[in-house]
């Protein structure tokens, strides 16, 4: 009879855990809210898949949908991982996951260059939206030179009240 290995394969997951909510949330996304309504809820100890080291009583445990579209629930110490599919995930029970995975060393000179990376895309991303606020301005600034001192019998602080208001949308034009 031949005989067959595992293909080794790169996941991403995250363990179901109070101290990785964070993770949980950026993993899920807008599924954790699509299919916990109510929010996801508190078990107790003895409902839990693991502690995972946490100190008790209560412990957590929320719904995921399968690539199936059934529902199944994810119980505090589970592993999460995402199916090819967006919005679809299924849990791995503890002892399962150790079984089967291994962590990925990652290469601390790659990690840094992806960290430079992502925050080059940030900074190029603020200096364009800042660009574009000074050329907003600067067209506001020329057309109040253009249109010249407020007509007489104006108000100033009306006058000046309309001036903050075009500046205020030149600046922040989806507020």
């Amino acid at each position: 009879m031949a005989r067959y290995r595992k293909r080794p394969v790169e996941i991403e997951a995250v363990q179901l855990r109070w101290t990785q909510w964070n993770e949980v949330c950026e993993l899920l996304g807008d599924a954790l809210t699509a299919e916990n309504s109510d929010g996801a809820w508190e078990i107790p100890a003895a409902e839990a898949s693991d502690t995972c080291g946490e100190e008790g009583p209560n412990y957590i445990a929320l719904n995921v949908r399968t690539t199936h579209g059934e529902i199944a629930i994810v119980r505090h110490g589970d592993w999460i991982v995402p199916e090819n599919e967006p919005g679809r995930f299924y849990p791995v029970k503890p002892d399962i996951f150790a079984a089967t995975y291994e962590a990925v060393a990652r290469d601390s000179a790659a990690t840094e260059a992806t960290e430079l990376e992502k925050t080059a895309r940030v900074f190029a991303g603020l200096h364009r939206s800042a660009e574009a606020d000074v050329t907003r301005v600067i067209d506001l600034y020329e057309q109040w030179v253009k249109a010249g001192p407020p007509p007489l019998g104006t108000p100033l602080s009306r006058w000046w009240d309309a001036r903050l208001v075009e500046l205020h949308d030149a600046i922040r034009p989806d507020a």
